[in-house]
């Protein structure tokens, strides 16, 4: 063997002795090592369990401020907004915030300092988050600039050190609107908290339902105790909740009040559905008309939705009011008919 690739071997030997060195030495002084739970804890911008009491939370953007509050034991319609509208807001925009700020995963923590809030745009937010639990405590989260390279975002939590530099999101703070805020669903069914339906053809509950079905150990059935079709059902409340309204009236004037209260107290159906806590929400569904006041219908025929729990009153166009007339039969599950038994063959 030449001498030169005896010396080459011979450094090639050292190298990898110093990374091995530098490595044991690299591990020895680090942090200690967490792992399973711990380690995801670490990482998350909240403790686990953190959010879990707030019932408050204001958002301020560049489209205005909006306040929420969370209705106690409601899960079919939980949050609602008190401004600008007293109106049923975007559970599902507000679900998913709270499943992104419980999930969201630090990336790194910047020194709080006047270049960086500078430079991340935390002196200047795009949106600024404000979470109130039940004893008092207030969250305020400065969110500024928006990294679309990677999908991230930087913020700053009043009352903690550091600028944290986090997942984004799984909605827009700084471009949601108030259309992004308010409940398009008139009515919001949730298939997993949903235990009980009815729909009354007439404006009193004390008469027979014209549809009832309820919901057991995961299985729906009619009054009488009949299966019915899961997947029938699940189809049936997609099409109720995407019924939209045409107008959204949330400030009545006296002239209309009169007429919506007088449409509701004659309603030609009342739909009732019931969630796993026993909460109960009423839907009122007016008569078919042509003009109310204060708002042009064009001569159209248009009904009206009012709810128990809501002072917004919708209105909707004559195509969706059949959706009210289901009958039972229709959610039945088909029975797929028996083979008929082979004819024996004739000698």
């Amino acid at each position: 063997m030449s001498k030169r690739k005896i010396a080459s071997n011979t450094i090639l030997f050292f190298f990898f002795i110093l990374v091995g060195i530098t490595a044991l030495l690299s591990d020895m002084f680090q942090n200690p090592i967490k792992t399973g739970p711990q380690m995801i804890d670490q990482a998350k911008l909240f403790p686990a369990n953190d959010l879990k009491d707030i019932n408050r939370l204001s958002l301020k953007n560049k489209s205005g401020e909006y306040l929420f509050e969370r209705k106690e034991n409601n899960q079919i319609t939980p949050w609602h907004m008190v401004t600008p509208k007293d109106i049923s807001a975007n559970s599902l925009f507000i679900e998913k915030l709270f499943t992104s700020l419980e999930t969201m995963k630090v990336i790194k923590v910047f020194p709080d300092e006047k270049i960086n809030n500078s430079n991340f745009s935390i002196d200047k937010p795009t949106s600024t988050l404000s979470l109130f639990d039940k004893n008092g405590r207030v969250i305020t989260l400065l969110v500024g600039l928006m990294n679309t390279i990677d999908n991230s975002t930087y913020l700053k939590i009043q009352g903690r050190s550091g600028i944290y530099h986090v997942e984004a999101p799984a909605v827009s703070l700084e471009n949601a609107t108030i259309l992004n805020l308010i409940e398009s669903q008139i009515i919001s069914i949730d298939m997993e908290t949903i235990v009980g339906f009815k729909i009354f053809q007439s404006n009193h509950k004390n008469s027979m339902p014209t549809l009832e079905f309820k919901k057991k150990n995961g299985a729906w059935s009619d009054r009488e105790g009949n299966l019915l079709s899961v997947e029938k059902i699940d189809d049936y409340f997609q099409e109720l909740s995407n019924l939209k309204s045409s107008f959204i009236i949330d400030k009545q004037t006296e002239s209309q009040k009169r007429q919506i209260s007088n449409l509701a107290h004659n309603a030609s159906y009342i739909v009732s559905v019931e969630d796993n806590k026993g909460n109960t929400i009423d839907y009122n569904i007016s008569s078919l008309i042509r003009d109310l006041s204060d708002i042009d219908l064009k001569n159209e025929e248009y009904f009206v939705v009012t709810i128990s729990n809501n002072s917004t009153s919708y209105v909707v166009k004559k195509e969706f009011f059949e959706l009210f007339n289901k009958k039972t039969d229709s959610l039945k599950t088909v029975a797929f008919p028996t083979a008929p038994a082979p004819v024996p063959a004739k000698d």
